[in-house]
């Protein structure tokens, strides 16, 4: 992440701060990322060479499974033994877990932190009326491939997070403050009908964010309105 790109748009403090934090984030990931994938190398040899041994033994005792080890009589603790492999695969397959669980976490973090530094900077180019929420929705339609963000735009292509914050306000203008936000979007009509800013065919970001701040009561109710539609 080119952090460098921020330095203009923060204080120097807080430039420094992020800095700081974005590069002990980025070394703890790639301290862990590799510690985990040579744990995972020789963790992965052990269970391939324990799982080689357990189904010779097997071959040798004529079993096939656990429940039928258990049945056997003792044979110079070949039994035994084949219990104690058992029982080391299973440590080894829980470490594998647990080392797939940590590089998991800490890449969602990584991750977190890098969109949300990446789409801040997109956000600063516009004067959003309601920027908590549209970032809430580019953030919705985010889709990491390898180690970058993509915009979903509406026709289903994914494109950069850059261009997809200036395809959005190309395409729904009324998101700006400099257009305006025209209607309320959501009071009754002359028929009675509710207008729904959170349905498909009415859907208006704009709208949504003000209905929240002034009526979260009806917004919830519309929000379920239009997910059971």
């Amino acid at each position: 992440m080119d952090i460098e790109s921020l330095k203009g748009k923060l204080d120097d403090s807080e430039f420094e701060t992020l800095n700081g934090f974005v590069s002990d984030l980025i070394g703890q990931r790639d301290a862990a990322r590799n510690e985990s994938i040579n744990g995972r190398k020789t963790l992965k040899s052990e269970v391939e060479n324990l799982k080689s041994l357990k189904l010779r033994m097997f071959e040798k005792l004529g079993i096939s499974d656990d429940e039928e080890l258990d049945s056997l009589p003792e044979m110079k603790g070949q039994a035994e033994a084949a219990k104690q492999i058992e029982a080391k695969l299973k440590r080894l397959e829980r470490d594998l877990a647990d080392k797939d669980k940590s590089l998991q976490d800490l890449s969602g973090q990584y991750r977190k932190e890098k969109q949300s530094a990446l789409l801040s900077k997109a956000l600063t180019g516009f004067d959003w009326s309601e920027p908590d929420v549209v970032e809430n929705y580019i953030s919705s339609r985010l889709t990491w491939e390898e180690d970058q963000p993509f915009y979903t735009a509406d026709d289903g292509k994914l494109v950069g997070l850059a261009d997809g914050v200036k395809l959005l306000a190309q395409t729904r203008p009324g998101l700006l403050k400099s257009r305006g936000a025209g209607g309320s979007g959501y009071v009754a009509t002359s028929s009675g009908a509710v207008t729904n800013p959170f349905s498909k065919e009415h859907f208006n970001l704009t709208e949504q964010g003000k209905l929240l701040r002034e009526n979260p009561a009806l917004a919830q109710s519309l929000k379920q309105s239009a997910k059971s539609n």
